[in-house]
């Protein structure tokens, strides 16, 4: 379902913008509409960069072959329909009224052009293994494109329902009229008029776009600001028209305001704990004690005291996707009493009854540091003796992702729009970003591989509960709990389209039906 609110009149005053020691506002006239923007792009490049902040925008100026509905059933985008012929072989039909910004058709070699640009390895794209092996690809006229991978991939339509897959003008990049490292152009509801790093994107709608008769504003302004509280403030004095928060208590807050609509959005993503494995100084180097601290978590503690009971307990594989393939492991079946029994006889097995550890909560984000906080009370009880550090961000990507210096740190997972995309990050070799403090296990890693072959059905979800099975007894990658996002906007300036639950971080992917209520 979807979600339409209406009401009112919109105003913005870029005097208060410039009080409160925001970014510059554009002062809005008709038809626009103003998003505050949390956090500004980790890099321009779609096929590179790895960060919601990022892929929201890319949604805004790109666009996919496919999209997903709120129930993860594959949808059209820049194509049309798509066809499977054979287990390895689809056929998409393309729009015939989709075009660039600049005024050119969307036609199979911008497909073809961009599908290579992501398997180069020059373009060292993480979305690369996600989209499988392609054998060859082809291109019968401008509207059609046949994909042949050299074996059968049963995510495949998924990943290429990610922005992370977005379709680029291949012509303009190789006449080198485009950089796709530090430009945006693309054939989504709006461009790019002018961006001021770290401060403000003002976009306009592309009128080439195949939404041309959609309501969207015409002028879509978006200053970029950190701060929950700024943003709030924004919010509550009409500068801004909506924005997004991953803090419950935010959105507690602003449901106070007759004025402003929050709308939790469901997600497949979650937040999840890294253990590390491989150093030698850490005491979770011992297997038995990772899944001593992974069966001590109090995952009901977090959903409760931390979110107040509007996320869910999350497993491996996402509970959204309504499969119970995770659920029956010990971490998950146990009652906790026995859960922590069980804990403190590993621990004793182990020959460590009160482990000291560290558990890395970025200072980025508030949240981390409230369920490191939980978490460390609820371990406590096994015996482990916790401490919290709250590094700033570049010290924690360092420690975390270079140099595997660390115990435990706190992140999260997208989950995407298939069981199998999220769980193939178990595989360090496939992805890479995990290979400092990631234990590989070959079974484990087989068994990633074969189910990504296998169709929706039966054999699929016995594959699915092996798997869990296996990351359970390696307790390197913890599942927590689901990952809501909290979309706040002001519904007496603004009408907006909103899926009850985005598979791609596609937060805002009805965009081209927001409307200003001027």
């Amino acid at each position: 379902m979807k979600k339409r609110t209406q009401q009112g009149i919109r105003g913005l005053a870029l005097v208060a913008g410039l009080m409160a020691g925001l970014p510059q506002i554009a002062l809005a006239g008709d038809n626009t509409i103003v998003w505050g923007k949390p956090g500004e792009i980790t890099g321009f490049d779609a096929h590179v960069s790895g960060t919601v902040n990022s892929w929201q925008m890319y949604q805004m100026v790109y666009e996919t072959l496919l999209t997903a509905d709120a129930t993860m059933t594959l949808t059209p985008g820049l194509a049309a329909s798509w066809e499977q012929t054979s287990p390895t072989t689809y056929v998409f039909k393309l729009r015939s009224d989709a075009g660039f910004s600049n005024g050119r058709p969307v036609v199979a070699a911008d497909v073809i052009g961009s599908l290579k640009r992501i398997k180069n390895p020059e373009t060292a794209s993480y979305w690369t293994a996600q989209i499988g092996t392609i054998a060859r690809m082809e291109a019968p006229d401008d509207h059609t494109v046949v994909v042949e991978l050299e074996e059968p991939h049963t995510a495949f339509l998924a990943a290429l329902a990610h922005i992370s897959a977005a379709i680029l003008p291949i012509k303009e990049l190789e006449e080198g009229s485009f950089d796709p490292t530090s430009q945006l152009l693309g054939s989504g509801p709006y461009m790019v008029v002018e961006h001021k790093q770290d401060e403000s994107w003002t976009l306009a709608r592309n009128p080439y776009s195949w939404h041309k008769d959609s309501p969207a504003p015409e002028t879509l302004s978006a200053p970029i600001i950190p701060d929950d509280s700024a943003r709030m403030a924004a919010l509550r004095d009409g500068r801004i028209d909506f924005t997004t928060f991953s803090n419950p208590d935010v959105a507690l807050m602003l449901s106070r305001d007759k004025a402003i609509e929050v709308f939790p959005q469901q997600t497949t993503n979650y937040y999840r704990m890294d253990v590390n494995a491989l150093s030698e100084a850490s005491a979770f180097h011992d297997k038995r004690v990772r899944q001593a601290f992974n069966l001590a978590l109090d995952r009901d503690a977090i959903n409760n005291l931390v979110f107040a009971g509007t996320t869910t307990v999350d497993y491996p594989v996402p509970a959204a996707f309504g499969k119970d393939a995770c659920h029956n492991v010990p971490t998950y079946a146990l009652p906790r009493a026995d859960r922590l029994a069980k804990a403190k006889a590993l621990l004793a097995e182990a020959g460590t009854p009160a482990p000291a550890i560290t558990i890395m909560a970025t200072s980025a984000d508030p949240i981390y540091g409230r369920i490191a906080q939980v978490a460390q009370q609820s371990v406590t009880e096994a015996g482990f003796k916790v401490e919290i550090v709250q590094p700033p961000m570049a010290e924690y990507l360092d420690k975390v992702f270079t140099k595997g210096d660390f115990d435990v740190s706190l992140s999260w997972l997208a989950g995407y729009t298939d069981p199998s995309m999220v769980i193939a990050w178990w595989n360090p070799n496939f992805a890479i970003w995990n290979k400092s403090f990631q234990e590989d296990v070959s079974a484990l890693d087989e068994a990633l591989v074969q189910v990504k072959s296998l169709p929706a059905g039966a054999p699929r979800d016995g594959k699915l509960v092996e798997i869990c099975d296996m990351i359970d007894d390696g307790a390197n990658l913890l599942a927590l709990v689901s990952r809501a996002d909290y979309i706040a906007y002001r519904k007496d300036k603004i009408a907006v389209e909103l899926a009850p639950k985005s598979g791609s971080s596609s937060t805002y992917q009805f965009i081209y039906d927001f409307k200003s209520l001027d």
